[in-house]
């Protein structure tokens, strides 16, 4: 049997780990990539460009605010009419929430539906009062979800203590091209000459749009401790928003500006990381199994992250976990692990990589999701038992 034909519906098309793992299962799909087709629910990001260039067809239902969201959801009801898929992945929250809306208001039965869960639930009372609101609407409407992925263990515990069911969870972790992100003796000069860094200085990265879950306040914190204990250490943030963001200006206020670089978010970011001597991930809240620290950890980078969502498991014994909000502990992780002998940093750096290969294969996320596309359809197909829409 053919794979079946998919409408991919996500939230947004901005940089973000969810929409580079739409655009990289994309790009590794091969033939069958002409059976896919994307529809963002906000105005199109720069995602957008990239998955049109891979030749999959993508639009937007020009939803920039919450108000617009009902009109998205009767646009997205005509892309349905006119490409009849037969199954809708739902990509995060909202696009999983306005795939299965227009849907059930549809009355389409017939279409098999994912839903792709990218983001761990801690306390939802910490989320923004929309993303709550949209939460308990999912809650509501889970039934119709044929299957539920979750790139975490944990935030699949979470959603499931939240009140999403369990007998519909499947854990599906991002995955990494890894011979995109491997190790490059070349890329140190690189990011140095980009982030314009002295050649002597030990390199702490992190690589993320500026938001306050990412706390990269913290990251400057720890920074500045081990500026204080007499490091040659640099930091490096690239993302949306760090230009000119709260990092930059706790950098002013502690004192080492001239120890931090910022930069805007680059399509490079794979010629770049290699060049990191640690990766840091400061993350007080929210995130799920990070794309980021996996792409280091394939280019051979160990990494010192914070103990939010699988982290902790994605790391394992490849580097270090701290708890949020502890730039004091981040510090001392990272001292120790720029501190190993040569010989042991190369094999810390093997073993990174290998629990990437090993654990995030790009292989096995087409792989399983083919087989959850054929049951949801199976289950959809006509002479399938009626289920309610």
């Amino acid at each position: 049997m053919a794979q079946p034909e998919v409408l991919h519906v996500i939230t947004g098309t901005a940089i973000g780990g969810a929409e580079i793992m739409l655009l990289r299962y994309l790009r590794a799909l091969g033939a069958v990539r002409d059976r896919h087709r994307v529809v963002s629910m906000m105005p199109c990001g720069p995602v957008a460009g990239m998955i049109r260039d891979t030749g999959v067809e993508i639009s937007d239902l020009g939803a920039a605010s919450a108000r617009q969201i009902p009109a998205a959801i009767r646009r997205l009801q005509k892309v349905i009419a006119q490409h009849d898929p037969q199954v809708i992945h739902g990509w995060m929250y909202h696009g999983s929430l306005v795939a299965t809306l227009a849907l059930r208001l549809g009355r389409r039965p017939d279409i098999g539906l994912l839903w792709a869960i990218h983001h761990s639930l801690a306390d939802p009372a910490r989320e923004k009062m929309t993303t709550r609101a949209v939460l308990r609407g999912l809650r509501m409407i889970a039934d119709r979800a044929d299957a539920i992925t979750y790139c975490a263990q944990q935030s699949a515990q979470q959603h499931a203590a939240f009140g999403l069911p369990v007998t519909r969870a499947h854990f599906v972790p991002n995955a990494v091209d890894t011979q995109e992100f491997r190790p490059d003796p070349a890329a140190r000069a690189r990011l140095a000459a980009v982030a314009g860094l002295p050649d002597s200085r030990q390199i702490i990265g992190s690589f993320a749009r500026a938001h306050p879950m990412k706390d990269h306040p913290a990251f400057v914190q720890a920074l500045a401790q081990l500026v204080r204990q007499g490091l040659d250490v640099h930091g490096v943030l690239i993302g949306h928003g760090q230009p000119g963001g709260q990092a930059e200006a706790e950098a002013a206020r502690l004192g080492i500006a001239e120890r931090l670089s910022v930069l805007p978010a680059r399509d490079d970011i794979a010629a770049l990381v290699p060049g990191l001597d640690l990766y840091l991930l400061s993350s007080a809240w929210g995130e799920a199994l990070p794309l980021a620290v996996a792409e280091a950890m394939a280019a051979g980078v160990p990494a010192v992250v914070t103990d939010v969502g699988d982290c902790g498991w994605l790391v394992g014994d490849c580097g270090a976990v701290t708890p949020p909000r502890r730039p004091d502990l981040m510090a001392g992780a990272a001292a120790d692990l720029l501190a190993l002998p040569a010989d042991r940093r190369a094999a810390l750096s093997e073993a990174a990589r290998a629990r990437i290969v090993q654990h995030l294969s790009l292989h096995d996320y087409i792989t399983r999701h083919d087989a959850l596309y054929r049951q949801a359809r199976a289950a959809r197909a006509p002479n399938a038992p009626a289920e309610a829409a």
